[in-house]
């Protein structure tokens, strides 16, 4: 069942801030606290900008978001892993299928996770 808030004429333009990628996973659950969160961030918007980095996520987006954020491209994908999981184990993944477009029976893989949100945002900023 939806929840719907009310929210007065003056904060309804506050919330009319275009949606990015980190206010989506803020959205999920996730925060910045997470050691993936910033790195899952800029891998969003490089996919949501150029939606072929997803054909070879581990040989160049793994590899190119360490460089960026001087660490290892395993621990980009176990930090990955760990802030889908975080996501997924909220009590209600609603907000997630409704994004996916589809009902979820497990987490998302990683490479999933990055497609379901960037496309989304494409969805949203067209």
């Amino acid at each position: 069942m939806p929840i719907f808030y009310f929210v007065p004429d003056r904060e309804a333009d506050a919330l009319k801030k275009p949606l990015t990628a980190e206010r989506l996973l803020r959205s999920l659950g996730a925060t910045g606290k997470l050691a993936g969160f910033r790195c899952t961030v800029y891998m969003i918007e490089c996919i949501q900008e150029d939606p072929e980095q997803l054909q070879l996520i581990t040989k160049r987006l793994y590899k190119e978001t360490g460089k960026k954020f001087g660490v290892s491209t395993a621990s980009i994908e176990r930090n990955l892993r760990t802030l889908i999981r975080f996501c997924w184990n909220r009590t209600d993944h609603s907000f997630l299928e409704h994004i996916a477009g589809t009902t979820l029976n497990n987490p998302p893989t990683n490479s999933e996770f990055l497609d379901i949100l960037a496309s989304y945002l494409r969805e949203m900023g067209s």
